[in-house]
């Protein structure tokens, strides 16, 4: 269970959320939205380890996240949380195969066979010596997610999958996200403005920020 209580964040004095309390349990959903700057991208870099709450608590099961020392949260995210950043965060220059490769060494995973699997999966697997600079943004897209599964991790995050993303594409990764969900039975919390991503996932639960909590 994702455990969030009385979360705030400010930054130079500006107070960006506050008193944010949820809870999500095992393989169940939830749904961030709110208007552009209201903070989103912020609380989700928060849940993820990524930056430091102002005041409240994190806690994944019986581990609250901030109690660890920065290695350890490193560790921690990298064994249990997987995250489909908006920009990427893909290395150009290199191959899928060895962006996907660098994350499962991350791991400390050597298992080969689970990379080719995602990556069949996700239908890039004829494509894997390719650079991502050449790739389209849909490819990159599924590129990121299948990056974020490498370690079949019990929490996903994911911030606006499809926000570059046609119609097709956008059906593509977000039936791709509930499927490998799905399969490794983990909790999505997903950031979307996406009418069409919300028709596909059926949400247990939605945070709207902004809103009085």
């Amino acid at each position: 269970m994702l455990i969030c209580e009385n979360l705030s964040f400010s930054i130079d004095g500006h107070k960006l959320f506050s008193n944010i309390d949820f809870k999500i349990k095992k393989e169940k959903d939830l749904l961030i939205t709110g208007p552009s700057g209201i903070g989103k991208t912020t609380l989700l870099s928060v849940l993820c380890g990524l930056q430091i709450p102002t005041e409240g608590s994190i806690r994944y099961n019986d581990i609250s996240l901030y109690s660890l020392s920065e290695n350890k949260i490193d560790e921690f995210r990298g064994k249990h949380l997987g995250i489909v950043f908006q920009s990427f965060n893909l290395i150009n220059a290199f191959t899928i195969k060895q962006n996907l490769q660098i994350a499962n060494t991350a791991e400390g995973s050597q298992d080969t066979d689970h990379l080719y699997d995602l990556l069949e999966r996700v239908g890039l697997a004829d494509k894997s010596h390719i650079k991502v600079s050449n790739l389209s943004i849909g490819e990159k897209q599924r590129v990121a997610v299948a990056r974020a599964f490498i370690g079949q991790p019990k929490w996903i995050f994911c911030d606006e999958p499809t926000s570059s993303l046609d119609d097709k594409n956008t059906d593509i990764i977000t039936n791709l996200i509930k499927e490998e969900s799905l399969r490794h039975k983990a909790s999505l919390i997903l950031i979307t403005h996406d009418k069409r991503v919300q028709s596909i996932l059926n949400f247990n639960e939605i945070l709207r920020l902004g809103e009085v909590l």
